[in-house]
């Protein structure tokens, strides 16, 4: 997780236009909670250190019992969305956040890529605020009075919205008075200064019945997606020659002699992206860079794998796990397990925990064996991604 980011999670509303009796952040998509999924997605994203979340005083302790981790603090929150956002900003200030995400737990189609657009954007901004163009007429009417109202500069808001925290919490110190529906006005108010970016037409807010059963239908239809589950294996082996160095999977350490090969040799790299490619079915890497081509001729195999990443997201996949293993004699792999992975890891721009590489031997039998080169296979799973 990242130590300077928190987020706050607002859950402080008691829904009564949705129904007396519950709110509707407790109703249920498939088998979790609208708050559960919202929040579960914040913390899978492995982009915040802590996350608050808050709820309306009547659902304070069922709000509890949800959220078990030592990383999750639910707080109470005020009479308005406003007063809940500054009580949820009060408990974060002794966490000492750079950056705080504020988002509505009843939005829970947001995806992860705008989570990491929002932070990335506020390297350079006080606040990132996710909206979409109206694309419908809209017209004012109120009194049998019927007015036109341009759309070309009208913008729907949603969250999450970003802000750097000392900025947000000014603002909010100073703006206790009047009431907003939103913050990014309360920001905008006291700095004359906001940064729209474009968000998602998927992340609307669940307010009413209707919008439950379309969120009960876009999930239905997401667990079809996912029954997709594809498998790939990739294999490779590269013989030695003569040398001081390896490169393997990025990585480069020391040794006696060196692989030989059309690009640097990376015979853990090329077998993970063919393994991807195998689980695209999208035929091998020798159908992509033809070793019969000069322009391929010593290309580092980061620019492989930076290219199976493109078109796993082009194809609208992710990677489930990544199982490899190293078979060679010598040298010896396993003080460098950690090394490589960290380094599949940010090739591929997956947790680490999603792979795992291991060595193994033949035990001196065959040319393996007889330390002629290095061989790597992997097996990938893929599934439809969000």
């Amino acid at each position: 997780m990242q130590k300077n980011n928190l987020a706050i999670i607002l859950s402080g509303g008691t829904g009564k236009r949705f129904d007396i009796s519950k709110p509707k952040q407790f109703y249920k998509l498939n088998k979790k909670t609208i708050i559960e999924t919202s929040v579960e997605k914040f913390i899978s994203s492995n982009l915040f250190s802590y996350i608050i979340v808050v709820s309306h005083k009547d659902f304070f302790k069922s709000t509890k019992k949800l959220f078990n981790n030592k990383y999750i603090k639910v707080v109470l929150g005020g009479d308005n969305r406003q007063k809940s956002v500054f009580n949820g900003l009060n408990a974060a200030k002794s966490l000492n956040p750079k950056y705080v995400v504020i988002h509505d737990a009843v939005r829970p189609f947001f995806s992860v890529s705008l989570l990491k657009k929002v932070l990335k954007k506020l390297e350079n901004e006080i606040s990132v605020i996710p909206s979409i163009k109206v694309y419908d007429s809209a017209r004012y009417f109120k009194n049998k009075k019927y007015t036109n109202i341009p759309r070309d500069n009208l913008k729907l808001i949603q969250t999450p919205q970003g802000y750097c925290f000392n900025s947000i919490y000014e603002a909010h110190k100073k703006n206790k008075e009047s009431i907003h529906t939103d913050d990014s006005m309360i920001l905008y108010e006291l700095r004359n200064k906001i940064k729209l970016i474009k968000g998602e037409k998927i992340n609307f807010k669940i307010t009413t019945k209707e919008d439950y059963k379309i969120g009960k239908l876009i999930v239905k239809n997401r667990n079809n997606d996912m029954n997709d589950i594809r498998v790939g294996t990739g294999f490779d082996v590269h013989k030695f020659k003569k040398g001081n160095k390896l490169t393997i999977f990025g990585i480069t350490i020391p040794f006696d002699k060196s692989l030989d090969g059309h690009s640097d040799a990376d015979v853990g790299f090329h077998s993970i992206v063919d393994a991807i490619l195998g689980g695209l079915c999208l035929g091998d890497i020798g159908n992509h860079f033809p070793p019969t081509e000069k322009k391929w001729k010593n290309r580092q195999s980061i620019f492989f794998m930076k290219y199976a990443k493109k078109l796993l997201q082009s194809e609208k996949f992710k990677i489930n796990n990544l199982d490899v293993t190293l078979i060679c004699e010598k040298p010896k792999v396993s003080k460098y397990q950690k090394k490589f992975t960290k380094s599949v890891a940010k090739a591929l721009d997956i947790d680490f925990k999603k792979i795992n590489i291991k060595g193994t031997t033949t035990e001196t039998l065959g040319f393996l064996g007889r330390e002629e080169g290095i061989a790597c296979q992997v097996s990938v799973t893929l599934s439809k991604d969000d």
